[in-house]
């Protein structure tokens, strides 16, 4: 597999060194290869919440603009990513006892189905749903992927990085609005 270019990160014979963001380059990540889809997806999550933070005034034309943007990355990266994780990720963390962790996610993924549903979101719910997006990522890399990665079962890291492999979750209409 040839080497990404983007700046942060570093690869390292099997394991990752991820960083989600500059300010973070002093305290590379170690992330096990298995892990790689599901956190090269909240790379994409990460722009889609910081777009959604910035989005300006009611009624703007960019209002509109960032909730398709929403709407588009939900069904073909979130929605998947989801069913990745709860299909795969979160049995494994309820079977080595980490069922508060798996709580949450399971709790972040319905709140964020649930902003998802407005058929006419405001500023406010825009910024809340990328405020609550970047919550829930920095929570899976920093708190669920770093802590557990060693502990969880091999059979679960491989089926995660199979279906990580077999579904495609890249946002099609990606540019700046």
């Amino acid at each position: 597999m040839a080497p990404r270019s983007a700046p942060l990160e570093h690869r390292v014979a099997d394991e990752i060194l991820f960083v989600l963001d500059s300010t973070e380059s002093e305290n590379l990540v170690r992330r096990r290869s298995e892990l790689r889809g599901l956190s090269d997806d909240h790379h994409t999550g990460l722009v889609l919440a910081k777009r959604c933070r910035q989005v300006g005034h009611p009624g703007s034309a960019l209002l509109e603009v960032v909730w398709n943007q929403v709407v588009e990355a939900f069904s073909s990266h979130l929605e998947p990513h989801f069913l990745i994780e709860e299909e795969h990720l979160l049995p494994a963390l309820e079977s080595i006892g980490e069922t508060s962790l798996a709580s949450r996610i399971r709790a972040d993924h319905s709140a964020l189905r649930t902003l998802r549903e407005s058929e006419s979101p405001s500023q406010t719910m825009i910024n809340h749903f990328g405020e609550l997006l970047e919550s829930h990522i920095r929570f899976e890399e920093r708190q669920v992927f770093e802590p557990t990665q060693d502990r969880l079962p091999e059979a679960a890291l491989n089926a995660i990085a199979a279906a990580c492999e077999a579904h495609s979750r890249r946002c099609q209409s990606f540019q700046e609005p």
